[in-house]
């Protein structure tokens, strides 16, 4: 069986590489991320931190389409809610690199005990998932762990970088994320003006905002509390959630 621990970057991908690190080494399992090319500029720190800690070679599958290509050429969305971007740059990528092995594969993905209890992620997630040929993994939920308990495994392992990007954005993924929240999209205009400065330009040539209003108007009005107040709610992610089949494109074999 072929092995794989999808790794995004976050903190509990990463808390899981530092949970699973024997059981990795011990299968030759394949630690894998793949890189939609707007990760914020530490994310190659961490990315190196976690290799040498761990002693665990993280494999990045080549791209089949840039992301401004994607965006751009391809008619790719950003939007709130909407799971394209993570569909189209990174599960399509991970599927291709999949089968490039042979069948039966084991994918491991760093869901936590929080988000099962309360939107029974995971359990969803494998019931449009799950195949005979694919079996998909939780060892986060296996092990009982919330996500708070994610930043000490972090931290206990010397992997330094990912968290303090938690402390400082609250994040650590693509720094125009459409699912983010607005505070954590003004955090970027503060510490990142360059990135800033692309999304702005990007949002201009695409014709539309990423969040529900364009950065550059959450700038300005970033001290009307009302403007933040429309849609601060709960950020998820959309990577490895949604309501779509994430296999369509896996061959059964």
């Amino acid at each position: 069986m072929a092995i794989f621990y999808d790794f995004s970057g976050g903190m509990e991908s990463t808390a899981m590489l530092v949970l699973e690190r024997e059981r990795i080494l011990d299968t030759g399992a394949v630690a894998r991320m793949a890189d939609t090319g707007k990760q914020f500029p530490e994310m190659g720190l961490h990315f190196r931190q976690v290799e040498h800690r761990l002693g665990i070679q993280i494999v990045t599958p080549p791209r089949r389409i840039t992301f401004d290509e994607f965006l751009f050429e391809r008619g790719g969305m950003i939007r709130k809610g909407t799971i394209d971007c993570s569909k189209r740059m990174k599960r399509s990528n991970l599927s291709r690199h999949m089968k490039s092995f042979p069948p039966p594969y084991e994918v491991n993905v760093g869901f936590n005990l929080d988000e099962e209890e309360r939107d029974n992620r995971a359990t969803a997630f494998s019931e449009r998932n799950e195949k005979p040929w694919l079996h998909w993994r939780y060892p986060l939920i296996e092990r009982g762990i919330r996500r708070a308990q994610t930043r000490k495994i972090c931290l206990d392992a010397g992997l330094s970088v990912v968290v303090e990007m938690y402390d400082k954005m609250g994040r650590f993924d693509c720094f125009f994320c459409g699912n983010q929240k607005p505070s954590q999209a003004l955090k970027v205009y503060d510490h990142y003006p360059e990135l800033a400065r692309e999304w702005m330009v990007a949002e201009e040539r695409k014709g539309h905002s990423f969040l529900p209003v364009p950065l550059k108007v959450l700038v300005e009005n970033r001290d009307r509390q009302g403007t933040l107040a429309l849609f601060e709610g709960t950020s998820q992610c959309a990577c490895f959630g949604g309501n779509e089949d994430v296999t369509e494109d896996c061959a059964e074999g």
